[in-house]
């Protein structure tokens, strides 16, 4: 009975809450059991907040937003290269190209303006240059043509700093903008700028686009950003276009307008100083082509761009701007390479090889862009071979007479400018040489070279007869004039003479009243001169030797 009951008690579980140990147990089995029941309360609570949670967590993977597919029209833009950009007021559309510092566009790689940026601070020089004016051999005080960068009147001038900030190719920007119009009012807008910059070991063209005007804003900080870090704007026509639309679209976004750039290269005025008179234009277009070596295949022209763009709008595919963004990406390294040109050329590398094959008008505005950019000694370098090619070449190789009006006269005035009246001599020779006998002949070397021996050289007899022989021309001039106004039977021919022959005729009587009084006491002098001495000068020339000298010119 004992055994059986004690097996039965054995089995029996104590109840909850009371601290008696059941009868026929130690205190040391009720732990045991009461740390079994633990366990298997532990390990139960286990399971079940392992299973809540991760019904919890399959809640949570079901109740996520699932993320969107890409749409067509950003896999379109990157099919184009580009990417939505995040800025501060939103997105807007970034390309990015990397070029190698051996990639060559056209006849230059882009590497090789690491090494001659620094020379394009010369087209930064405004305001006189250093010099005095008068003294023979003097540099003389020469003002900014019309064409220099210093000189235009439109579009925005950066403030002139005392000295010229330096132009190392870190600090430059090239910019270039598609912009919907032509005009600089509100309703023209930029949809595109580019830039071109050079980093370490590439150079990187960014394009930023807005797909609708909410993000101009965003392009425009980012722009500044760009601006801030290289100050040195590079652009074609943008001190006159580019820049003051920029300028405008900051101030009507209500961006606070950055800091004038410390320099802006407009690259259309050495062009205009270059090419203006050797090439049919200077687009951008035209001198790529002609002087860099570049041409361009399936190109959209530059005003079918904002007809794309508005077709952009109204149908949402960024294919069709791809023609745009290579346009623009071309504008971009043109100007890099022609940088890398025009500093070529400001470092006379070629000893003027570069000009010289274009012709003799290009190689005389070679040299005047030379000294425009101050850098004298080439210029004269420049000038003197010119003029040595003028006068000492064979007949076959003289100039033609296209050539002598506007490269041979402004070349004698060069000359005659730094008191080099040698070199000035020869080229008004030369003219009259070849012109001497036309009625379309200019009359300035006939009278240079009356002045010139009437005051430098003191021959009023030699000055005299360039005198008659420019009113002989003139002459010849003026009857043409007659005769197409007789045939005409016009009515505004007069008998008064024209404002430059009354001067020349002026001339005329002077120089002759001035040789007749010379005569006159040269009369005087060998009346009282002792009987014997001979009143000839060693270097007084007589009226025959002037009289040979003029037998070309006759």
């Amino acid at each position: 009975m004992s055994s059986l009951r004690e097996r039965l008690l054995r089995h029996k579980k104590p109840s909850a809450g009371s601290g008696e140990l059941s009868p026929g147990t130690t205190a040391e089995g009720g732990q045991v059991l009461a740390a079994r029941d633990g366990e298997r309360g532990s390990l139960w609570n286990e399971a079940a907040g392992g299973a809540e949670s991760g019904r919890d967590e399959a809640e949570r993977e079901a109740n996520r937003p699932q993320a969107e597919p890409e749409s067509a029209e950003t896999l379109a833009w990157r099919e184009l290269g580009a990417e939505l950009q995040p800025g501060e007021w939103g997105d807007f559309v970034m390309r990015r190209v990397h070029f190698g510092l051996d990639h060559e566009h056209g006849l230059h790689a882009l590497g090789e303006l690491r090494e001659r940026a620094e020379r394009l601070q010369h087209l930064l020089a405004t305001g006189k240059r250093p010099g005095t004016k008068g003294r023979r051999g003097a540099q003389p005080a020469v003002q900014p043509p019309d064409d220099t960068p210093g000189s235009e009147s439109a579009g925005v001038v950066p403030n002139e700093p005392e000295q010229p900030p330096s132009t190392a190719v870190e600090r430059l920007l090239f910019i270039d903008t598609e912009t919907t119009g032509l005009g600089q009012g509100a309703g023209n807008v930029p949809f595109m700028i580019g830039i071109g910059y050079m980093e370490a070991d590439r150079f990187t063209v960014e394009q930023m686009l807005i797909r609708h005007p909410g993000e101009e804003a965003s392009m425009l900080a980012y722009l500044q950003t760009k601006i801030a870090e290289r100050p040195v704007l590079i652009s074609y026509n943008g001190k006159s276009f580019d820049w003051p639309i920029v300028r405008n679209r900051f101030i009507l976004n209500r961006i606070p307008l950055p800091a004038e750039p410390e320099g802006h290269l407009d690259f259309l005025y050495p062009s205009r100083s270059l090419w203006k008179r050797t090439l049919p234009s200077v687009r951008l277009g035209q001198v790529e082509t002609s002087r860099l070596g570049v041409f361009r295949s399936d190109d959209v022209p530059g005003s079918m761009a904002p007809v794309l763009y508005f077709k952009y709008l109204a149908e949402r595919n960024p294919e069709v701007l791809s023609g745009v963004f290579r346009h623009n990406e071309w504008d971009v390294l043109t100007l890099a390479g022609l940088a890398i040109h025009l500093a070529r050329l400001l470092g006379y590398e070629s000893d003027g090889d570069d000009v010289q094959a274009f012709g003799r008008e290009e190689w005389f505005r070679y040299g005047k862009w030379l000294e425009k950019c101050g850098i004298y000694d080439a210029a004269m370098v420049t000038m003197e071979a010119l003029a040595h090619d003028l006068t000492e070449h064979d007949t076959e190789a003289e100039p033609e007479r296209a050539e002598l009006d506007s490269c041979v006269l402004p070349l004698a005035q060069y000359f005659k400018k730094y008191g080099r009246y040698e070199e000035a001599l020869a080229l008004w020779n030369l003219y009259i040489r070849r012109m001497g006998r036309e009625r379309t002949a200019a009359l300035e070397p006939f009278i240079e070279l009356s002045m010139y021996y009437e005051h430098k050289d003191k021959q009023l007899e030699l000055a005299l007869q360039y005198a008659r022989e420019a009113e002989d021309v003139l002459w010849r001039r003026d009857a043409l004039k007659r005769s197409v106004a007789k045939r005409r039977r016009s009515a505004e021919t007069t008998d008064e003479p024209s404002p430059e022959a009354a001067d020349l005729m002026k001339r005329i009587e002077r120089l002759e009243r001035k040789a007749a009084s010379a005569l006159s006491g040269a009369a005087k002098s060998a009346a009282c001169r002792p009987e014997g001495q001979s009143g000839k000068s060693p270097k007084k020339r007589t009226g025959t030797a002037q009289l040979d000298l003029l037998s070309d010119f006759s």
